[in-house]
């Protein structure tokens, strides 16, 4: 299914009469220099994406950035493996953002692994957006629990992996992300496994992928990762490091969809590097601080994407029902604190 069909079948569940244009911007295919998974003896290429969400009111709404890999090799097929880097709001706008995440891994190919780093932060893609008041910023503990409902209700019959460094069973980690009492229960078509996908006896620099922005990647990059680390070690490891350890709660997620055939995304126009780079950096140059700064921003932004991807046009979605759905669950109090655990609430894993 097309990402614009899959976002048209999920906005629906939204407020009644809102229109969505949704822009989805990619770079074209570039060769990597070095293979994403270490062990891989083929070549590596990647895509660079973003989605941008807004409406005529509101300007921006939520965004979303991925690396899509491919992975060949001769007489093997493509193995495609996305990360979403980040994700990010510029106001509430209860279940949308959800709901775009789900419409894009529906939209990949069959047999993609999906990958996710939960690590709460201020702001991520929209700039100055940290001091917007009206902004939501979940804690690291609701951003964690909030990834597990929204790849819970991702479509389709999947295989999934998740873990929080440091907690050594799934029981520990759904009550201390605060699941457990929002009653969350496994879909039933997507087998949830509480760890990673990874041998534990395999050498974690050959067979994790090193991933932009990435607590793995950067923990792979340091000296202290020289020594071989097994899997299970790396990730002991990974539970004592800046990002995930000192009492905060960071998550890792993996979501494998059954290969049933079905082909890639749309055809939406693949951008030359240098034009998707441009646009970046003049994005990343925007302020989003409050609603007058949000609309003006989101017109500047609107006009260099026409100017420099004439061809690029907006995906337009109105809402013409509402359902009791919301893929939204986790509705924090207006601009909560960034909940940083002390040790001693945390079951910590013994090495």
């Amino acid at each position: 299914m097309t990402f614009e069909n899959c976002l048209k079948k999920s906005l629906q569940g939204l407020q009644e009469g809102a229109t969505f244009e949704v822009y989805d911007i990619r770079s074209n295919l570039y060769q990597c220099p070095k293979p994403l998974i270490k062990q891989h003896e083929g070549e590596t290429f990647c895509r660079h994406c973003l989605i941008l969400v807004s409406t005529e009111k509101k300007g921006f709404l939520c965004g979303l950035e991925s690396y899509e890999y491919v992975l060949k090799k001769d007489g093997e097929k493509d193995q495609h493996i996305v990360y979403i880097s980040k994700v990010d709001t510029t106001s509430p706008f209860r279940g949308l953002t959800g709901r775009i995440v789900q419409s894009y891994i529906s939209s990949l190919p069959a047999g993609s692994s999906i990958y996710v780093f939960a690590r709460a932060q201020p702001q991520y893609l929209f700039a100055e957006s940290a001091d917007n008041q009206a902004k939501a910023v979940l804690s690291d503990r609701d951003l964690v629990s909030w990834w597990l409902h929204v790849l819970n209700k991702v479509p389709g019959k999947s295989s999934g992996w998740w873990s929080v460094p440091g907690l050594d069973d799934e029981s520990s980690a759904l009550i201390e992300i605060g699941a457990r009492k929002r009653s969350w229960k496994a879909s039933d078509h997507i087998n949830w496994k509480y760890g990673t996908s990874y041998d534990p006896h395999s050498k974690a620099d050959l067979v994790i992928p090193r991933f932009e922005d990435d607590a793995k990647s950067r923990l792979l990059k340091s000296s202290v990762t020289e020594e071989n680390l097994s899997v299970k070690d790396f990730w002991n490891l990974l539970a004592f490091g800046e990002e995930c350890g000192s009492g905060k709660i960071a998550g890792f997620f993996q979501l494998e969809k059954e290969d049933d055939g079905t082909t890639s995304r749309d055809n939406t126009p693949d951008l030359k590097n240098k034009d998707f780079t441009l646009f970046w950096n003049k994005f990343m140059s925007l302020d989003f601080s409050n609603d007058e700064a949000i609309t003006k921003s989101t017109n500047i932004a609107k006009s260099d994407i026409n100017e420099i991807f004439p061809n690029l046009k907006p995906i337009q979605i109105t809402v013409n029902t509402k359902t009791k759905d919301d893929t939204n669950i986790i509705n924090p109090e207006k601009r909560p604190a960034i909940n940083m655990l002390s040790g001693s609430f945390i079951k910590r894993k013994k090495i």
